[in-house]
């Protein structure tokens, strides 16, 4: 079981570092940046605001974002 999710991780490493040229990788890490970084903005404004209701949800789904980001880094430049 260990063995195959270590051959899933090196597959997934070298599609990111081989296949995705610089440009491809620079373009989707931007886009996810920023669609976490907009998911923080909604989450700190509705939780800024006094009648607002604090949406949770905005704040789980931007950190997912944000480790999404972080993974495919350690994919890319970790060999």
């Amino acid at each position: 079981m260990f063995s195959m999710l270590c051959n899933i991780w090196d597959d997934f490493r070298l599609w990111i570092s081989d296949t995705w040229s610089t440009t491809t990788f620079a373009l989707v890490v931007s886009i996810l940046s920023i669609c976490g970084l907009l998911l923080f903005l909604k989450f700190f404004k509705a939780s800024y605001n006094k009648g607002g209701k604090i949406k949770w949800f905005d704040l789980v789904l931007a950190l997912l974002v944000f480790g999404l980001v972080a993974i495919i880094f350690i994919a890319r430049f970790n060999h």
